[in-house]
């Protein structure tokens, strides 16, 4: 196999130059008028399985005359080479979307073939399992055969409503003439829903910053989505709504009077999005507000723990330098 280059850009004189693995089966030409030609001999026995690379390498060469401060350009090319099992291999990649309710659900397994021998059956299974590793749904996977270093994909889909609204883990096992390779990936099946992910469960007293952190629960937009807080039955904020995309999460936020004993509360945090709501009840921590000694004291620990760590990071890299140069010496 011959690749013919062509050096544009200089007016300089360039050498050409190979390095890395198989340099026996690579050679380069002569440069003759800013071209030449790179030669790849393919051998009669192939080397060993695996990944090898060697790369093409162009330098400008400067001339005796010149003098002073100057620049050269040099121009590389990496060529990956990947020598192929002399039996059977496989590769597969298995990708599961995220899903909305009352849709099928279709699983597909791609498979590269890696060796140089053809696979007279390929065949499989792909096994969902929920999140306590509980067996929920099997499927089995139609077999055909795949020629050597060809590709195919193995599918198969459940019917709508045969998961209900939750996150699962698929594991598919792909059989090839005796032998078998696994691959998993996690997946959701979602529905109009807004999850409360996290929330400021810790207020001061007197005034206090608010903050939830929600999940759309599904493949589509939610357009308007805000929160109510309430503690001991009072409701103190409403949040500013946000849109959320699909699968995305958000923060609402607000700032809300706290004049309670400090102590727990109970509560609830009311969320809204698009034409629904829920409620969920929480508890709140009424906590007093740092005093402004308290504020100072806080920030001087930070600055004695910041300097403290800069010191040891400091010293452990001492350390490591004075023992390489002594392994040195």
């Amino acid at each position: 196999m011959v690749n013919h280059y062509q050096i544009d850009g200089t007016d300089k004189e360039v050498k050409v130059s190979l390095g890395g693995d198989l340099l026996k089966y690579v050679t380069v030409t002569e440069v003759i008028n800013n071209q030449f030609d790179l030669i790849i001999e393919m051998p009669e026995t192939l080397p060993e399985p695996g990944s090898y690379s060697f790369s093409l390498h162009a330098n400008e060469i400067g001339s005796p005359e010149e003098s002073g401060v100057g620049s050269l350009l040099s121009v590389s090319l990496r060529f990956e080479v990947e020598v192929p099992p002399h039996g059977k291999a496989i590769s597969i990649s298995f990708d599961i979307p995220d899903f909305n309710e009352h849709q099928p659900i279709p699983f597909s397994v791609n498979i590269v073939s890696k060796g140089l021998e053809n696979i007279n059956s390929l065949t499989g299974t792909i096994t969902v399992y929920d999140l306590k590793n509980n067996s929920v749904a099997s499927l089995h996977l139609k077999g055909k055969a795949l020629p050597a270093l060809a590709s195919t994909t193995l599918s198969a889909s459940l019917p709508p409503d045969k998961l209900s609204p939750a996150t699962y883990w698929a594991e598919a096992v792909v059989n090839y003439d005796g032998e078998e390779k696994m691959a998993q990936d996690a997946f959701k099946i979602g529905n109009l829903d807004l999850i409360l992910v996290n929330y400021t469960s810790q207020l001061e007293q007197g005034f206090a910053e608010f903050h939830a952190l929600v999940e759309n629960n599904w493949g589509n937009p939610i357009q308007i989505a805000y929160a109510t807080v309430s503690i001991n039955g009072t409701e103190l904020l409403t949040t500013p709504s946000l849109s959320l995309g699909p699968w995305q999460k958000g923060e609402l936020k607000g700032i809300l009077r706290t004049d309670f004993l400090t102590g727990n509360h109970t509560g609830s945090i009311q969320l809204f999005y698009d034409c629904l709501s829920k409620i969920e009840n929480v508890t709140f921590i009424i906590v007093e507000p740092l005093t402004e000694e308290q504020e100072d004291l806080s920030v001087t620990l930070m600055i004695i723990f910041g300097i403290s760590l800069l010191v040891i990071i400091g010293l452990i890299i001492g350390w490591v330098w004075i023992k390489k140069r002594n392994k040195n010496k």
